[in-house]
């Protein structure tokens, strides 16, 4: 069963300046702030791109030019 999605994250990406958002559990936020495990770990039902947008507030657009979009 998937957790309630009751806090959304208002991010601003350091790079273009967009404000975007990320909904997730408001428990596992306040586990991640406290350091009790790894976002891959605790945000384990968001996507990939999800974490790194709470990781670093980088957003999709950006995750793609900044990380290469999975481009081979």
């Amino acid at each position: 069963m998937e957790k309630e999605r009751d806090l959304e994250l208002v991010l601003i990406c350091p790079f273009c300046g967009d404000e975007h958002t990320v909904e997730i559990n408001f428990e596992d936020f306040l586990d991640y702030q406290n350091g009790d495990g790894l976002a891959q770990e605790i945000f384990d039902y968001l996507t990939p791109t999800e974490r790194e947008q709470i990781i670093s507030h980088i957003c999709p657009a950006c995750q793609d030019l900044v990380f290469g979009g999975g481009e081979e």
